[in-house]
């Protein structure tokens, strides 16, 4: 038989009954509730430390190229590798829930772009290693930093790219033959995804919104701390991104509407995806209310108050995305399917660690900001 056509017989075949592995046969450790609000609460924390980083990069190479020194680039040029360090941190967990809840589709669609999953690390360390670069640089030239910068910003956004492709990828067991035979490399992408584009867009438009209500509430600290308006240039830029990043978000987020089956968006809007969505929307509105408020007003509270409403509103939308995600997956998976055998003393050690381990981050950023604070207010002493 022709190659070419003993591939077209596979696929049809493939069309027929895709040939999707099996759940772990140890199970789930514990019911897949728990394990879902878990995800949702790690990955929600993941996407505020990636949305600061790559929103705070944004907004830096913005200052790089229009030559403004506004404060702004002080504070973030100092900030992103330590919100760069939590983004990994935080995305362990998630990462781990998702090979858990997710793994025969999630190993299947890595090993289907493989050549472009395995650079995810290398891209890391390079963004990393030039947000560290651009903070030690004694080079003082703005091009030199602006080369940096774009460094780093380019590989970030290729690694997002990388894995909406994966996710995406991973949420279409019917694709994966086709995919495989035309390419077993691995040197492809998801190409043909008609969500892919919208996807990604809505997966990078909440950067500039969370890093400018950060910007929002720095710039009315450092008025605060010196007494006068200097930190007001900053506030200004924060809430300017802030309402341009929702108005962003707001279009991919009806760009992905219309490219949803109908079929799986009416199923979401029947369940309780709907209420997730509405809770999410109000949650935007209120904490986008709340920065507007802070900014008018130069308080602190309001800012602080945002910034939670936006933790809040980010889980929302976690828990949306994944049940359209079960939605796309309800023909060949389903949760009911995989064997429970609960192991509550090894999910208490993880929860015990979990808390543990954010008490720490929290502790260190404290610390952190209490001898950043102490020597912003020396170096601008009058």
């Amino acid at each position: 038989m022709n190659p070419s056509h003993l591939i077209a017989a596979l696929i049809a075949q493939t069309q027929a009954q895709v040939p999707l592995p099996s759940p772990d046969p140890l199970g789930y450790p514990v019911p897949a509730i728990l394990l879902q609000i878990l995800s949702y609460f790690t990955l929600g924390l993941h996407f505020i430390a990636v949305n600061f980083t790559l929103g705070g990069l944004i907004y830096l190479v913005w200052t790089k190229i229009r030559k403004v020194d506004n404060g702004a680039s002080e504070f973030l040029s100092s900030s992103l590798p330590l919100g760069f360090s939590y983004l990994v941190t935080l995305g362990i967990p998630p990462l781990l829930f998702v090979q858990v809840m997710y793994g025969q589709m999630f190993y299947s669609s890595s090993v289907i772009i493989g050549a472009f999953w395995i650079l995810v690390v290398p891209l890391l360390i390079l963004a990393y290693g030039m947000l560290y670069l651009n903070k030690l640089k004694k080079d003082t030239r703005p091009n030199t930093r602006l080369v940096i910068l774009g460094i780093s910003l380019l590989a970030m956004l290729t690694i997002g790219f990388i894995y909406v492709n994966n996710l995406t990828l991973s949420m279409t067991p019917g694709m994966w033959m086709e995919k495989y035979t035309a390419n077993p490399a691995g040197s492809q992408l998801n190409h043909g995804e008609p969500t892919l584009f919208a996807r990604y867009a809505l997966f990078m438009s909440p950067a500039l919104v969370v890093a400018g209500a950060a910007l929002v509430l720095v710039g009315i600290l450092r008025s605060k701390w010196r007494g006068d308006d200097a930190g007001v240039p900053i506030h200004e830029l924060g809430m300017k991104g802030h309402l341009i990043g929702r108005v962003a978000t707001l279009a991919a987020a009806g760009a992905l509407i219309s490219t949803l089956p109908k079929e799986f968006l009416d199923t979401l809007m029947a369940g309780p995806g709907k209420l997730f969505l509405i809770f999410g929307v109000g949650l935007a509105a209120l904490s986008t209310a709340m920065v507007v408020v802070a900014a008018q007003k130069k308080g602190t509270v309001f800012g602080i108050i945002g910034i939670v409403l936006m933790v809040l509103e980010v889980i929302m939308f976690i828990a949306v995305r994944d049940f359209l995600r079960q939605i796309y997956l309800a023909e060949f998976f389903k949760f009911e399917d995989v064997p429970v055998h609960e192991q509550w003393g090894m999910v208490g050690i993880f929860v015990a660690s979990m808390v543990a381990g954010l008490a720490l981050l929290i502790v260190l950023t404290v610390k952190v900001s209490k001898s950043a604070i102490a020597r912003y207010k020396e170096s601008h002493a009058a």
